[in-house]
């Protein structure tokens, strides 16, 4: 803090900018005019408790009157930071009034008058929806990407739901498995990684994802498979799964825990790649019935063999920088 003669002239040059006599000063702060007088004169400094009313009093900040001096960097951050909240208390106003304008008539219309809950819900949930990535990012102060996607999973799921009742379908849970495993997908990895969570993981994050997807991979595959084919559509959407699954587990594992450069990795990843290629068919025909077929067809004028091989060759090379590397490090 500056010298007392400093800060006393600072302190009576606000107040008197703030239109304030030393007696309605002391007032506000609840000491006595003789303590303000004080202050100004440079006999005493005011107490430590003091300086934030203070600070409230003659418009200032905490940095300002403890160096005595005009922070107008400090001023311009702070009429920011409120100019920001006011702009946030009426851009989720105006968002509010725009959601109530349209619930109030819609209730009115298809509930009242139409009797259609249904039609209803649909709305409701979709300015849910709206909510969640319009409103709920600039409410909510921790764990914002969290939640917003929480809010937003759930609305859609609702939204879903709804459309499904109001058409009369049976195809929410099919809508359902799926938009949750592209949620999985796409946002588990970010999910896993937040404090709330990435703590009691340690660094089993990239496993349980791959857990997650397969499963919710073979969820999805069975039931649509159940729900819309046949016992042989069962069959062959298992094995298709199991098929490609095989190899993202492969590649999963050498990139995950293989101890070797990346050159090697590379190179072990377009070797398993090739190789399943090659054996993809056999490994489904087995897991399926005589009467099915399952092929994998690359290109009428290129065969499967030869891109296998291919793509062995590039592993081989990339097999034998890795080798080099490994030995001169």
């Amino acid at each position: 803090m500056q010298d007392k003669i400093t800060l006393g002239k600072f302190i009576q040059t606000k107040r008197k900018e703030a239109g304030l006599s030393q007696k309605v000063l002391a007032e506000k702060l609840y000491v006595t005019e003789s303590a303000v007088s004080k202050w100004e004169r440079g006999l005493s400094y005011p107490d430590i408790t003091m300086i934030s009313p203070i600070c409230d009093a003659l418009n200032i900040t905490e940095h300002e009157l403890c160096t005595a001096s005009d922070d107008e960097n400090q001023r311009k951050i702070v009429q920011m930071a409120k100019k920001y909240r006011l702009f946030m208390i009426i851009y989720n106003a105006v968002l509010a009034l725009g959601y109530l304008s349209a619930i109030i008539p819609c209730f009115i219309i298809f509930v009242i008058q139409e009797h259609d809950l249904p039609k209803f819900c649909i709305l409701l949930t979709s300015l849910m929806l709206s909510a969640s990535i319009l409103n709920v990012p600039v409410i909510m102060t921790k764990n914002k990407g969290l939640i917003t996607l929480a809010f937003s999973y759930v609305s859609l799921c609702l939204l879903l739901l709804s459309g499904n009742i109001y058409s009369g379908g049976d195809w929410f849970i099919m809508a359902f498995l799926s938009v949750t495993l592209g949620l999985f997908i796409v946002f588990l990895p970010f999910i896993l990684r937040s404090e709330v969570i990435s703590r009691y993981l340690g660094n089993n994050k990239a496993l349980i994802c791959m857990t997650a997807d397969s499963f919710m991979i073979f969820a999805v595959v069975i039931y649509g498979t159940f729900k819309y084919g046949s016992e042989e559509s069962i069959i062959t959407g298992i094995a298709a799964a199991i098929c490609c699954l095989i190899l993202a587990w492969a590649i999963f594992a050498v990139i995950r825990y293989a101890k070797i450069n990346i050159m090697l990795k590379f190179s072990a990843i377009l070797a398993m790649t090739a190789v399943w290629l090659l054996s993809a068919e056999k490994i489904a025909l087995h897991f399926l019935p005589q009467n099915v077929n399952f092929s994998i067809t690359i290109n009428d004028d290129v065969s499967t063999t030869i891109v296998s091989a291919v793509m062995i060759c590039i592993a081989g090379l990339f097999a034998a920088c890795g080798l080099i590397l490994r030995k001169k490090s």
